[in-house]
């Protein structure tokens, strides 16, 4: 896979390929959950009114069965939207997101994640807004249903210079607190690596705001597992360069017990505070579950 020299970023036409073999199935369920506001806190609508069932033309999952016998006739409930919804992405382009021992890096594949979120929610009618984050925003894009909205999400993903430097996320999520509309579902694309202190608050803050909080942990299998039987292995600090030899026939236990024990502590800040969470390695399609995690929400 061609990438770019400095950073493995993809290529913007390479992008858009790999997000148009995964989003389809993921356009449908958007349009199905985020339509039918299953997403939402509450029910997203105010009650309008009643008016005859058209065969054909109208949902008959919407019919008012009790006012349908009272007059024999059939009649749906209507409702009026109270906004439309905000679909929000932040991407973490911290140093440890371009790390890879599978086809892609971390950063590429989360790139390709959240391309098809943002298309998906294009698709759907809902706005889409977008942040980079790294030692703070890189940048931000209002949200908006445009697809050229979409364009312009993966040219930025796509450039090399906003990616690099550490991993403040409860600072972006400061910022993007007094932003973001009480009517948004947020994606947070993380490895959730050298996370800076503090952004437990600031996740809890976010979560008492807005309808719902979605944490995707973005995995290298290295990040989670050292190999067996290699004898001595380098490995560097991605935000420091320091760099150390271990054996990992002596080390690699210790190596995963410490491993599973950070990611469980982030699964917990989500899962917690009432967020959802869902872990994907890069060797992995993350469609699947993704999906699964969207259609078995119940709020």
């Amino acid at each position: 896979m061609k990438k770019l020299e400095k950073t493995g970023t993809l290529y913007i036409e390479e992008l858009m390929q790999e997000v148009d073999v995964n989003v389809r199935e993921l356009v449908d369920v958007f349009r199905f959950l985020l339509k039918y506001q299953i997403l939402f806190k509450g029910s997203g609508v105010e009650f309008a009114g009643l008016r005859e069932y058209v065969p054909g033309q109208d949902d008959a999952t919407k019919i008012d069965w009790k006012a349908s016998l009272r007059t024999r006739k059939l009649y749906i409930k209507q409702f009026e939207d109270e906004r439309d919804l905000d679909v929000y992405i932040l991407l973490d382009s911290s140093s440890s997101m371009l790390f890879g021992t599978q086809d892609k890096l971390k950063s590429e594949y989360s790139a390709v994640v959240a391309g098809a979120l943002s298309y998906a929610a294009v698709e759907s009618g809902d706005n889409v807004g977008f942040a980079m984050f790294s030692d703070d925003v890189k940048v931000a894009l209002d949200p908006l249903s445009d697809i050229s909205q979409y364009y312009k999400i993966l040219r930025f993903m796509v450039d090399p210079g906003y990616y690099g430097g550490g991993c403040n996320l409860g600072g972006s999520l400061s910022y993007l607190i007094n932003v973001l509309n009480k009517r948004t579902i947020l994606f947070i694309i993380s490895d959730f690596i050298g996370i800076e202190k503090g952004w437990e608050d600031s996740l809890k803050m976010m979560a008492g705001k807005l309808d719902k909080v979605v944490g995707l942990m973005i995995r290298d299998v290295r990040d989670s597992f050292l190999p067996k039987g290699i004898g001595s292995m380098r490995l560097s600090d991605p935000f420091s360069d320091k760099v150390l030899t271990v054996n990992t026939d002596r080390v690699g236990d210790e190596f995963e017990r410490l491993a599973r024990k950070q990611e469980g502590e982030i699964e917990n800040e989500f899962r917690g505070g009432g967020m959802g969470f869902v872990k994907i390695y890069t060797n992995e399609p993350f469609v699947k579950p993704l999906v699964n995690y969207l259609e078995l929400t119940e709020l």
